[in-house]
């Protein structure tokens, strides 16, 4: 008797769902990379908040037994500005309020100073915009007439009034000053386009089994390297 032979299987498809997580994770970089720069800024905009508040309750434990630490610490509340909070408003409204305390005390220096750091503190917040603009006038109003009560330093001091001097420090405050929010702007866009040009590279540069591919690569670190040198450039800018 003859024994039919056993033919071999044919092999079977794989079709699109046998296909291996890592293969289905190179094919969506781009969904990855999205994912990944929102948890980074997910992260880091509650990183500000943190600090933010946590500068707040040591400025608040400091006001009454130390304030000159205090006033320390509402400065770097407002270093980490977050749009939509008061906290911004409420720390300016602490330091003013400092402010006006060593003015009525006749301590002119020590106002001056304040409102300076006050001012300061939101040009330091700066980036493609301009927060507590109304602080910032405010502060200037103040620093001008301050600085025009003072005793004249010159012959051609002495000879204008304190509404002349007064109109030239304030002209003098009220200039732009950077950063610029153009600059910032620009480079902002481009940390993100060299930061998306990395991740890239490591998903569109590499086969799933790690093998280079010279093409995607180039482009990818040529992007990389055209982004980084634009954030550079916009950093001395800003």
């Amino acid at each position: 008797m003859f024994r039919h032979a056993t033919l071999p299987s044919p092999v079977k498809q794989l079709g699109p769902e046998s296909k291996t997580p890592t293969h289905n994770m190179f094919e969506r970089p781009v969904q990855l990379v999205l994912a990944g720069m929102a948890v980074i800024l997910l992260s880091t905009g509650l990183k500000v908040i943190w600090n933010a508040y946590d500068e707040w309750n040591h400025a608040e434990a400091l006001a009454a037994r130390k304030p000159d630490r205090a006033l320390d610490h509402y400065e770097r509340v407002i270093h980490w500005h977050v749009p939509f909070l008061s906290l911004s408003d409420n720390a300016a409204g602490k330091m003013w309020s400092y402010a006006l305390n060593y003015e009525q005390e006749g301590n002119i220096e020590k106002a001056l100073n304040t409102y300076r750091v006050l001012r300061g503190a939101f040009y330091a917040a700066r980036s493609l915009y301009t927060p507590g603009k109304d602080w910032i006038f405010r502060c200037n109003e103040k620093i001008a007439g301050l600085m025009a009560s003072k005793p004249a330093y010159s012959k051609t001091e002495q000879k204008r009034s304190y509404e002349e001097r007064k109109a030239e420090y304030l002209k003098l405050l009220s200039r732009e000053k950077p950063p610029h929010p153009e600059w910032a702007l620009l480079t902002e866009i481009s940390f993100a386009g060299w930061i998306l040009c990395i991740f890239l590279f490591i998903f569109k540069g590499f086969t799933a089994t790690g093998t280079l591919q010279t093409r995607p690569a180039i482009r990818w670190a040529g992007g990389w390297l055209v982004c980084y040198c634009i954030w550079i450039w916009g950093l001395f800018r800003v």
